[in-house]
Protein backbone atom coordinates (compact mmCIF):
# COMPACT_ATOMS: atom_id res chain seq x y z
CA UNK A 1 0.00 0.00 0.00
CA UNK A 2 2.66 2.40 0.84
CA UNK A 3 4.39 1.76 -2.62
CA UNK A 4 1.58 2.64 -4.10
CA UNK A 5 1.31 5.70 -2.50
CA UNK A 6 4.53 6.64 -3.16
CA UNK A 7 3.93 6.84 -6.71
CA UNK A 8 0.75 8.35 -6.82
CA UNK A 9 2.33 11.47 -4.87
CA UNK A 10 5.58 11.28 -7.47
CA UNK A 11 2.30 11.47 -10.30
CA UNK A 12 0.97 14.21 -8.49
CA UNK A 13 0.51 17.67 -10.43
CA UNK A 14 -2.09 20.52 -9.70
CA UNK A 15 -2.20 24.43 -8.91
CA UNK A 16 -1.60 25.55 -5.61
CA UNK A 17 -2.43 29.33 -5.09
CA UNK A 18 0.16 31.81 -5.00
CA UNK A 19 1.35 33.43 -1.96
CA UNK A 20 -1.11 36.03 0.05
CA UNK A 21 -0.31 39.60 0.04
CA UNK A 22 -0.38 42.32 3.09
CA UNK A 23 -2.64 43.90 0.32
CA UNK A 24 -5.17 41.14 0.06
CA UNK A 25 -5.44 40.85 3.35
CA UNK A 26 -5.75 44.35 4.25
CA UNK A 27 -8.56 44.77 1.17
CA UNK A 28 -10.68 43.46 4.06
CA UNK A 29 -10.13 44.39 7.78
CA UNK A 30 -12.30 41.59 8.91
CA UNK A 31 -9.84 39.50 7.68
CA UNK A 32 -6.96 40.39 10.37
CA UNK A 33 -9.57 38.96 12.53
CA UNK A 34 -8.00 35.35 11.42
CA UNK A 35 -10.27 32.71 13.35
CA UNK A 36 -12.65 35.50 14.31
CA UNK A 37 -13.47 35.74 10.60
CA UNK A 38 -17.21 35.73 10.26
CA UNK A 39 -18.13 32.92 7.35
CA UNK A 40 -17.73 34.15 4.12
CA UNK A 41 -20.87 33.11 1.47
CA UNK A 42 -19.48 31.13 -1.00
CA UNK A 43 -19.78 32.79 -4.73
CA UNK A 44 -17.90 30.40 -6.85
CA UNK A 45 -20.08 28.10 -9.30
CA UNK A 46 -19.85 24.12 -8.24
CA UNK A 47 -18.44 21.66 -11.27
CA UNK A 48 -21.57 19.95 -12.97
CA UNK A 49 -21.91 16.16 -11.58
CA UNK A 50 -20.01 13.90 -13.89
CA UNK A 51 -22.83 11.71 -16.24
CA UNK A 52 -24.21 8.64 -14.39
CA UNK A 53 -23.19 9.58 -11.16
CA UNK A 54 -24.95 10.81 -8.47
CA UNK A 55 -24.62 11.95 -4.87
CA UNK A 56 -25.44 9.35 -2.29
CA UNK A 57 -23.18 10.20 0.82
CA UNK A 58 -21.53 13.55 2.78
CA UNK A 59 -19.09 13.05 5.64
CA UNK A 60 -18.88 16.79 7.07
CA UNK A 61 -16.35 18.36 10.04
CA UNK A 62 -17.91 22.15 11.19
CA UNK A 63 -16.47 24.43 13.08
CA UNK A 64 -19.38 26.29 15.18
CA UNK A 65 -20.34 29.59 14.27
CA UNK A 66 -19.96 33.27 14.83
CA UNK A 67 -19.75 34.01 18.52
CA UNK A 68 -18.64 36.28 21.65
CA UNK A 69 -15.44 36.65 22.93
CA UNK A 70 -14.79 33.42 25.46
CA UNK A 71 -14.88 36.14 28.91
CA UNK A 72 -16.91 38.61 29.83
CA UNK A 73 -13.55 40.46 30.75
CA UNK A 74 -12.19 40.03 27.35
CA UNK A 75 -15.01 43.64 27.34
CA UNK A 76 -14.80 44.12 30.80
CA UNK A 77 -11.19 44.27 31.43
CA UNK A 78 -10.16 47.22 29.02
CA UNK A 79 -13.44 49.10 29.26
CA UNK A 80 -12.67 49.11 33.29
CA UNK A 81 -8.97 50.94 31.94
CA UNK A 82 -10.73 52.95 29.85
CA UNK A 83 -13.36 53.95 32.80
CA UNK A 84 -10.92 54.71 35.35
CA UNK A 85 -9.15 56.81 33.12
CA UNK A 86 -12.06 59.40 32.60
CA UNK A 87 -12.64 59.58 36.05
CA UNK A 88 -9.10 61.31 36.33
CA UNK A 89 -9.51 62.88 33.34
CA UNK A 90 -6.58 61.15 31.14
CA UNK A 91 -8.72 60.07 28.00
CA UNK A 92 -8.86 62.17 24.89
CA UNK A 93 -12.18 62.59 22.66
CA UNK A 94 -11.13 59.05 20.91
CA UNK A 95 -10.67 57.25 23.99
CA UNK A 96 -14.39 58.67 25.18
CA UNK A 97 -15.55 57.88 21.89
CA UNK A 98 -14.08 54.15 22.22
CA UNK A 99 -15.32 53.90 25.80
CA UNK A 100 -18.94 54.80 25.05
CA UNK A 101 -18.76 52.23 21.94
CA UNK A 102 -17.93 49.71 24.74
CA UNK A 103 -20.41 50.36 27.23
CA UNK A 104 -23.09 50.01 24.33
CA UNK A 105 -21.34 46.42 23.28
CA UNK A 106 -21.37 45.47 27.14
CA UNK A 107 -24.97 45.92 27.49
CA UNK A 108 -25.52 42.86 25.22
CA UNK A 109 -22.16 41.37 26.00
CA UNK A 110 -22.10 41.01 29.62
CA UNK A 111 -22.64 36.90 30.65
CA UNK A 112 -22.54 35.69 26.77
CA UNK A 113 -18.91 33.80 27.32
CA UNK A 114 -17.87 32.43 24.10
CA UNK A 115 -21.75 32.08 23.11
CA UNK A 116 -23.58 31.55 19.88
CA UNK A 117 -24.43 34.76 18.50
CA UNK A 118 -27.50 35.03 15.98
CA UNK A 119 -25.46 35.25 12.64
CA UNK A 120 -23.42 31.94 14.30
CA UNK A 121 -26.54 30.34 14.05
CA UNK A 122 -27.86 31.84 10.67
CA UNK A 123 -24.12 30.66 9.30
CA UNK A 124 -24.82 27.01 9.63
CA UNK A 125 -29.08 27.36 8.61
CA UNK A 126 -27.79 29.00 4.74
CA UNK A 127 -24.77 25.84 4.96
CA UNK A 128 -27.13 22.88 5.40
CA UNK A 129 -29.76 24.95 3.22
CA UNK A 130 -27.27 24.81 0.54
CA UNK A 131 -25.54 20.99 1.31
CA UNK A 132 -29.78 19.88 0.96
CA UNK A 133 -30.20 21.55 -2.28
CA UNK A 134 -26.86 20.58 -4.30
CA UNK A 135 -27.17 16.77 -3.09
CA UNK A 136 -30.80 15.76 -2.50
CA UNK A 137 -30.57 12.33 -3.70
CA UNK A 138 -28.11 12.11 -0.31
CA UNK A 139 -31.37 13.55 1.68
CA UNK A 140 -34.16 10.70 0.92
CA UNK A 141 -36.63 9.12 3.32
CA UNK A 142 -34.58 6.48 3.71
CA UNK A 143 -31.00 8.55 4.41
CA UNK A 144 -29.83 7.38 7.41
CA UNK A 145 -28.18 11.03 9.22
CA UNK A 146 -26.16 11.23 12.20
CA UNK A 147 -24.84 14.40 13.79
CA UNK A 148 -21.96 14.21 16.63
CA UNK A 149 -20.94 17.58 18.59
CA UNK A 150 -18.33 18.47 20.87
CA UNK A 151 -19.95 18.74 24.52
CA UNK A 152 -19.45 22.83 23.83
CA UNK A 153 -22.98 24.56 24.27
CA UNK A 154 -22.13 26.62 21.08
CA UNK A 155 -21.42 23.19 18.80
CA UNK A 156 -24.11 22.01 20.27
CA UNK A 157 -26.49 25.17 19.08
CA UNK A 158 -25.13 24.79 15.41
CA UNK A 159 -25.72 21.30 15.34
CA UNK A 160 -29.54 21.89 16.41
CA UNK A 161 -29.29 24.65 13.74
CA UNK A 162 -27.70 22.63 10.72
CA UNK A 163 -29.75 19.41 11.46
CA UNK A 164 -33.05 22.07 11.72
CA UNK A 165 -32.96 23.02 8.46
CA UNK A 166 -32.25 19.81 6.96
CA UNK A 167 -35.34 18.39 8.62
CA UNK A 168 -37.22 21.38 7.34
CA UNK A 169 -36.45 20.73 3.65
CA UNK A 170 -37.23 17.16 4.53
CA UNK A 171 -39.83 16.23 7.45
CA UNK A 172 -39.22 12.43 6.98
CA UNK A 173 -35.62 12.68 7.52
CA UNK A 174 -34.35 11.21 10.53
CA UNK A 175 -31.40 12.14 12.27
CA UNK A 176 -29.86 11.02 15.34
CA UNK A 177 -28.43 13.60 17.36
CA UNK A 178 -25.46 13.48 19.96
CA UNK A 179 -23.37 14.77 22.06
CA UNK A 180 -21.40 13.17 24.28
CA UNK A 181 -17.59 13.01 26.26
CA UNK A 182 -17.94 9.75 24.22
CA UNK A 183 -17.20 11.39 21.08
CA UNK A 184 -14.74 13.60 22.15
CA UNK A 185 -11.79 11.75 21.50
CA UNK A 186 -12.28 12.23 18.01
CA UNK A 187 -13.84 15.14 17.47
CA UNK A 188 -11.89 17.11 19.74
CA UNK A 189 -8.60 15.08 20.09
CA UNK A 190 -5.30 16.86 21.84
CA UNK A 191 -2.50 14.58 22.63
CA UNK A 192 -0.55 15.54 26.21
CA UNK A 193 2.60 16.40 23.85
CA UNK A 194 0.56 18.54 21.85
CA UNK A 195 -0.73 20.08 24.60
CA UNK A 196 2.74 20.35 26.24
CA UNK A 197 4.05 21.63 23.20
CA UNK A 198 1.07 24.53 23.36
CA UNK A 199 2.03 25.74 27.05
CA UNK A 200 3.01 28.78 28.13
CA UNK A 201 6.79 27.63 28.93
CA UNK A 202 7.30 25.86 25.59
CA UNK A 203 10.73 26.58 24.01
CA UNK A 204 9.34 28.85 21.04
CA UNK A 205 7.00 30.89 23.41
CA UNK A 206 9.23 33.14 24.06
CA UNK A 207 10.04 33.75 20.19
CA UNK A 208 6.64 34.01 20.00
CA UNK A 209 6.17 36.90 22.67
CA UNK A 210 8.83 38.87 21.05
CA UNK A 211 7.66 38.57 17.58
CA UNK A 212 4.45 39.90 18.62
CA UNK A 213 6.06 42.52 20.94
CA UNK A 214 7.85 44.11 17.85
CA UNK A 215 4.44 44.37 16.08
CA UNK A 216 2.28 46.15 18.18
CA UNK A 217 3.80 49.64 17.76
CA UNK A 218 1.99 50.39 20.92
CA UNK A 219 2.59 54.33 21.52
CA UNK A 220 1.05 56.03 18.88
CA UNK A 221 -2.44 53.65 19.80
CA UNK A 222 -2.05 54.59 23.41
CA UNK A 223 -1.71 58.19 22.98
CA UNK A 224 -4.65 58.01 20.15
CA UNK A 225 -6.64 56.81 23.53
CA UNK A 226 -5.21 58.80 26.78
CA UNK A 227 -3.71 62.26 27.49
CA UNK A 228 -1.65 61.84 30.21
CA UNK A 229 1.96 60.33 29.51
CA UNK A 230 2.62 59.98 33.67
CA UNK A 231 -1.00 58.73 34.21
CA UNK A 232 -0.14 55.97 31.34
CA UNK A 233 2.74 55.25 33.03
CA UNK A 234 1.40 54.34 36.50
CA UNK A 235 -1.92 52.92 35.52
CA UNK A 236 -2.34 51.45 31.86
CA UNK A 237 -0.74 47.77 30.44
CA UNK A 238 -0.29 49.26 26.72
CA UNK A 239 0.24 45.67 25.38
CA UNK A 240 -3.08 45.13 27.08
CA UNK A 241 -4.83 47.68 25.72
CA UNK A 242 -3.87 47.19 22.41
CA UNK A 243 -4.63 43.50 22.20
CA UNK A 244 -7.75 43.65 24.15
CA UNK A 245 -8.49 46.34 21.48
CA UNK A 246 -7.97 43.98 18.86
CA UNK A 247 -9.76 41.01 19.84
CA UNK A 248 -12.70 43.23 20.07
CA UNK A 249 -12.92 44.82 16.65
CA UNK A 250 -12.24 41.39 15.41
CA UNK A 251 -15.57 40.01 16.90
CA UNK A 252 -17.77 42.80 16.23
CA UNK A 253 -18.31 41.23 12.69
CA UNK A 254 -19.87 38.19 14.33
CA UNK A 255 -22.69 40.69 15.95
CA UNK A 256 -26.05 42.17 14.87
CA UNK A 257 -23.83 45.56 14.99
CA UNK A 258 -22.86 48.50 13.67
CA UNK A 259 -20.21 49.36 16.16
CA UNK A 260 -16.24 49.32 14.86
CA UNK A 261 -13.19 49.81 16.54
CA UNK A 262 -10.94 49.50 13.65
CA UNK A 263 -10.94 53.47 13.45
CA UNK A 264 -8.18 53.19 16.33
CA UNK A 265 -5.50 51.17 14.41
CA UNK A 266 -3.88 52.48 11.46
CA UNK A 267 -3.77 49.41 8.81
CA UNK A 268 -0.12 48.60 9.53
CA UNK A 269 -0.85 48.47 13.39
CA UNK A 270 -3.99 45.98 12.01
CA UNK A 271 -1.66 44.25 9.62
CA UNK A 272 1.25 43.96 12.49
CA UNK A 273 -1.36 42.56 15.12
CA UNK A 274 -2.65 39.99 12.86
CA UNK A 275 0.60 38.86 11.44
CA UNK A 276 1.58 38.26 15.35
CA UNK A 277 -1.83 35.87 16.20
CA UNK A 278 -2.02 34.24 12.95
CA UNK A 279 1.59 33.10 13.35
CA UNK A 280 0.54 31.88 17.50
CA UNK A 281 -2.12 30.08 15.55
CA UNK A 282 -0.28 28.64 13.28
CA UNK A 283 2.29 27.02 15.60
CA UNK A 284 -0.64 26.02 18.13
CA UNK A 285 -3.22 24.22 15.48
CA UNK A 286 -1.16 23.50 11.78
CA UNK A 287 1.87 22.31 10.17
CA UNK A 288 4.25 23.64 11.55
CA UNK A 289 7.49 22.45 11.76
CA UNK A 290 8.30 23.35 14.70
CA UNK A 291 5.16 21.21 16.23
CA UNK A 292 7.60 18.14 13.81
CA UNK A 293 4.14 17.33 13.41
CA UNK A 294 2.55 16.59 16.97
CA UNK A 295 -0.26 19.65 15.98
CA UNK A 296 -1.60 18.06 12.57
CA UNK A 297 -1.46 14.54 14.00
CA UNK A 298 -3.93 15.46 16.02
CA UNK A 299 -6.57 15.02 13.41
CA UNK A 300 -5.13 11.09 12.96
CA UNK A 301 -8.73 9.64 15.05
CA UNK A 302 -10.97 12.18 13.24
CA UNK A 303 -9.16 10.84 10.15
CA UNK A 304 -9.91 7.10 11.34
CA UNK A 305 -13.41 8.01 11.93
CA UNK A 306 -13.93 9.61 8.40
CA UNK A 307 -12.47 6.42 6.90
CA UNK A 308 -14.45 3.92 8.83
CA UNK A 309 -18.21 5.72 8.42
CA UNK A 310 -17.47 6.04 4.79
CA UNK A 311 -17.25 2.32 4.48
CA UNK A 312 -19.75 1.60 6.14
CA UNK A 313 -21.93 3.75 3.71
CA UNK A 314 -19.91 2.26 0.99
CA UNK A 315 -19.86 -1.15 1.53
CA UNK A 316 -23.67 -1.34 2.79
CA UNK A 317 -25.01 0.76 0.11
CA UNK A 318 -26.41 3.01 2.55
CA UNK A 319 -27.32 6.51 2.12
CA UNK A 320 -27.24 9.51 3.81
CA UNK A 321 -24.62 11.76 5.95
CA UNK A 322 -22.31 12.00 8.97
CA UNK A 323 -22.07 15.73 10.20
CA UNK A 324 -19.71 16.66 13.02
CA UNK A 325 -19.35 19.89 14.67
CA UNK A 326 -16.33 21.42 16.61
CA UNK A 327 -13.90 23.79 17.05
CA UNK A 328 -10.95 25.49 15.14
CA UNK A 329 -8.62 23.64 16.82
CA UNK A 330 -9.92 20.09 15.73
CA UNK A 331 -10.43 21.55 11.41
CA UNK A 332 -7.36 23.64 11.14
CA UNK A 333 -5.24 20.06 12.14
CA UNK A 334 -7.06 18.08 9.97
CA UNK A 335 -6.78 20.41 6.67
CA UNK A 336 -2.96 20.74 7.44
CA UNK A 337 -2.75 16.47 7.78
CA UNK A 338 -4.28 16.50 4.31
CA UNK A 339 -2.64 19.47 2.94
CA UNK A 340 -5.53 20.47 1.67
CA UNK A 341 -4.81 23.76 -0.98
CA UNK A 342 -1.28 23.38 0.62
CA UNK A 343 -2.63 24.01 4.07
CA UNK A 344 -0.11 21.67 4.95
CA UNK A 345 2.78 24.11 4.26
CA UNK A 346 5.85 24.64 6.30
CA UNK A 347 7.07 27.75 7.36
CA UNK A 348 9.42 28.61 10.12
CA UNK A 349 10.31 32.83 9.86
CA UNK A 350 6.91 34.23 12.00
CA UNK A 351 7.19 36.83 9.52
CA UNK A 352 6.77 35.15 6.13
CA UNK A 353 3.91 32.69 7.61
CA UNK A 354 0.80 35.14 6.34
CA UNK A 355 2.14 34.35 2.63
CA UNK A 356 1.50 30.60 3.14
CA UNK A 357 -0.95 30.20 5.55
CA UNK A 358 -3.60 32.76 7.22
CA UNK A 359 -5.89 31.49 10.54
CA UNK A 360 -9.27 33.42 8.31
CA UNK A 361 -9.00 31.00 4.84
CA UNK A 362 -8.48 28.20 6.62
CA UNK A 363 -10.94 28.32 10.21
CA UNK A 364 -13.01 31.03 10.29
CA UNK A 365 -16.36 30.66 11.94
CA UNK A 366 -18.64 28.36 10.75
CA UNK A 367 -15.65 26.58 8.52
CA UNK A 368 -16.10 22.90 7.27
CA UNK A 369 -14.70 20.13 5.32
CA UNK A 370 -17.01 18.91 3.45
CA UNK A 371 -16.65 14.89 1.09
CA UNK A 372 -19.30 14.43 -0.93
CA UNK A 373 -19.40 10.93 -2.19
CA UNK A 374 -21.18 9.82 -5.59
CA UNK A 375 -21.62 6.91 -7.40
CA UNK A 376 -22.96 5.50 -10.85
CA UNK A 377 -24.93 2.00 -11.33
CA UNK A 378 -21.07 0.12 -11.45
CA UNK A 379 -20.60 1.13 -7.66
CA UNK A 380 -17.65 3.49 -9.10
CA UNK A 381 -17.55 5.78 -6.57
CA UNK A 382 -16.33 9.27 -6.80
CA UNK A 383 -15.46 11.91 -4.05
CA UNK A 384 -15.53 15.76 -4.39
CA UNK A 385 -13.70 17.90 -1.73
CA UNK A 386 -15.29 21.35 -0.58
CA UNK A 387 -13.81 23.52 2.03
CA UNK A 388 -15.85 26.49 2.96
CA UNK A 389 -18.06 25.11 -0.07
CA UNK A 390 -15.47 25.53 -2.37
CA UNK A 391 -14.33 22.97 -4.63
CA UNK A 392 -10.49 21.96 -3.52
CA UNK A 393 -7.55 19.98 -4.26
CA UNK A 394 -5.97 17.36 -2.38
CA UNK A 395 -2.13 16.13 -3.39
CA UNK A 396 -3.72 12.86 -5.08
CA UNK A 397 -3.52 12.98 -8.74
CA UNK A 398 -7.14 13.29 -10.64
CA UNK A 399 -7.74 13.27 -14.45
CA UNK A 400 -11.26 14.91 -13.38
CA UNK A 401 -10.85 17.59 -10.65
CA UNK A 402 -12.79 18.09 -8.08
CA UNK A 403 -13.43 14.48 -8.53
CA UNK A 404 -10.94 11.96 -7.18
CA UNK A 405 -11.61 8.07 -6.91
CA UNK A 406 -12.25 7.01 -3.69
CA UNK A 407 -10.24 4.25 -4.13
CA UNK A 408 -7.25 6.60 -4.20
CA UNK A 409 -7.98 8.98 -1.33
CA UNK A 410 -8.30 5.98 0.98
CA UNK A 411 -5.07 5.04 0.47
CA UNK A 412 -3.77 8.45 0.88
CA UNK A 413 -5.68 8.87 4.00
CA UNK A 414 -4.66 5.54 5.69
CA UNK A 415 -1.43 6.03 4.89
CA UNK A 416 -1.72 9.31 7.04
CA UNK A 417 -3.05 7.62 9.40
CA UNK A 418 -0.49 4.68 9.55
CA UNK A 419 2.13 7.71 10.57
CA UNK A 420 0.68 7.57 13.98
CA UNK A 421 3.48 7.33 16.98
Amino acid sequence: MKKSFSILLIAVSFFYQGQTTKEEILSNLNQTGGVYYAYPTPTKKLTAVPSGYQPFYISHYGRHGSRWLINDKDFSGVMDILKKANENNALTENGKSALQRLEKIWEIAEGHNGDLTELGGLQHKQISQRMFKNNPQAFGNNAIVTAKSTVVPRCIISMAYFTNELTANNPKLNIIIESSDKYMKYLNHHTKESIDFKSQDSFWQEEKRKFKQDGLRLDRFIKNLFNNDDYIYKNVNPEKVVESFYWIASDMQNLETDISFYDLFTKDEIFNIYQAINYQFYVNDAASPLSKGLVKNNAIPLVKNILEEAEDYIKNNKKGASLRFGHDGNIAPLLALWDVENMGAEEINPREVYKVWNAYEVAPMAANLQMIFYRNKKNDVLVKFLHNENEVHIPIKTNSFPYYQWNDVKVYLENLTSFQK
